[in-house]
């Protein structure tokens, strides 16, 4: 195996920058490990190698002139496959989309091409980015590098996968119900949900042709990496307005002052009520719990009330339908609809009615209730936000266990002698902070009992990024962190 591979995206850049090694020899070392390992797992779905070597020899060219376009100057990266990049497909894996090809880049996929990146293809997903594994019409079934039986999560799937293999030293992720963060769990990696609306939204979606609306709630691009200082570095990429997005705030981010975890206030919960994690995840959570405590942090076990996290999921259920469904005729939002409750949601009707009553009510497009839900929004996340008021963050769960084994959409699963229906095994841990827009970073944790990865997600407060990447920092050196799979 190269030298370069499983180095940090912050390491190469130096060794770049100061001459230590040349951008073909670290893009063309990854694409080595990739044709070697991808077939196992088929966690890129396209490789641009041509394309890859001829920027990376353009980047050494310029380096060797003291020149250097940005922060990741010759350093390979992936692309989940929803992102827009110019001249390519982007179809979510769904014949509805099969012929969608990017008509520009999307505008973080542009940032992350000026600042010297060199991107080495497309990771898988599932399909319409609607699953915790990744399956699809169109590609290969992606699989988890740490047992093949076993699914990446999703919808980041293919993303996490070739990180955790070796394939690069970054990935640009999305974060749509979990998207990011269940994947970076099932991988053992660190991974980045930002705040709502800080991230611009043009390209990251391939739209159906004649699409007359382009509705987005709950979605951000994230990065996803092995250590934290490469979290930090694309996020730092790909963050802030653009005049694509008037929405998006100019926002001041300012480093964070903390030097030590003494100076934190932290909350945590091993679950939600109704919505238990399994033993070895509560003992997992309850493990950084006191870590912190003999570092001198404020810790207590809090959540806000018994109903708020319910509330929030609720809240992710009234609106996902505008998102997903907003551009189908009445006909095939019904069908939509049913293959949904036949499929991922198969058994929430009987078990949390109200959240299929919510979900139903938004598949009729009324503009009434678009407006309540909107409100339903505001008021949680203000209700949150209350709750940060007291706390730095909030540490909890990203899911019921470690990674599943791949079965059919839609069965039961069964772990620690619970069974369940698919749906709340890990959606329950997740979707609440997706429908705040509250950001989230994952920390991994080493490898649980079943030698698969295991984590916890840290939830802060709005525009609190900063505060969770410094708080990363600081806790990582104690955790056992990312654990390179074996055979790669």
């Amino acid at each position: 195996m190269s030298q370069y591979i499983y180095q940090s995206a912050t390491e190469l850049a130096a060794m770049i920058r100061e001459g230590k090694a040349s951008s073909v020899a670290i893009v063309q070392a990854h694409l080595d490990q990739i044709k070697k390992h991808n077939h196992t797992i088929n966690a890129l779905i396209s490789i641009f190698e041509e394309e890859a070597l001829q920027e990376a020899f353009q980047c050494d060219l310029e380096a060797q002139e003291g020149r250097f376009r940005g922060p990741l100057h010759g350093v390979p990266v992936t692309i989940k496959e929803m992102f827009w990049i110019k001249g390519k497909s982007s179809n979510l894996n769904s014949r509805i989309l099969k012929f969608f090809v990017a008509p520009a880049d999307a505008v973080i996929v542009d940032r992350i091409k000026k600042s010297g990146a060199i991107i080495l293809g497309q990771t898988n997903v599932p399909r319409y980015i609607l699953d915790y594994q990744v399956n699809g019409d169109i590609y290969p079934e992606g699989k988890n590098p740490y047992n093949t039986e076993y699914t990446p999560g999703g919808s980041t799937g293919g993303g996490a996968a070739a990180l955790a293999s070796g394939f690069t030293p970054l990935e640009l992720g999305g974060d749509f119900g979990g998207s990011a963060r269940v994947p970076s769990n099932f991988c053992g990696l660190y991974g980045l949900k930002p705040t709502d609306k800080t991230v611009p939204l043009f390209g990251n979606w391939p739209l159906p042709k004649n699409a007359k609306s382009f509705i987005i709630h709950m979605f951000q691009g994230s990065p996803l990496a092995r250590t934290v200082d490469d979290l930090e570095l694309l996020w730092k990429v790909i963050v802030g307005p653009h005049e694509s997005d008037r929405t998006i705030p100019d926002i001041s981010w300012k480093p964070s002052v903390k030097q030590s975890l003494r100076e934190y206030r932290i909350a945590w919960a091993d679950g939600w009520p109704g919505h238990e994690a399994s033993a070895q995840i509560q003992k997992a959570v309850q493990s950084v719990a006191d870590t912190l405590v003999s570092q001198g942090a404020k810790v207590e076990k809090k959540i806000p009330d018994e109903t708020l996290y319910n509330e929030s999921l609720s809240t992710f259920a009234g609106l996902f339908p505008y998102v997903i469904a907003q551009y189908m005729p009445w006909i095939l939002r019904q069908l939509f609809k049913w293959s949904l409750l036949l499929g991922i949601l198969k058994g929430v009707k009987k078990e949390s009615p109200e959240l299929v009553k919510a979900m139903k009510k938004a598949f009729r497009m009324k503009a009434r209730h678009y407006g309540e839900m909107l409100f339903q929004k505001s008021q949680i996340t203000e209700r949150w936000e209350h709750f940060f008021e007291a706390y730095d963050f909030l540490i909890c769960p990203v899911a019921y266990g470690p990674a599943y084994k791949r079965c059919k959409l839609g069965s039961r699963i069964t772990y620690d002698g619970k069974e369940m229906i698919y749906n709340n095994y890990v959606w329950p841990y997740v979707a609440g902070f997706s429908a705040t827009g509250h950001p989230c970073l994952t920390i991994p944790l080493g490898l649980g009992k079943e030698g698969l990865p295991i984590g916890v997600q840290v939830v802060g407060k709005y525009w609190s990024e900063p505060e969770l990447i410094q708080f990363g920092k600081l806790i990582s050196p104690l955790t056992k962190g990312f654990v390179k799979p074996e055979g790669y």
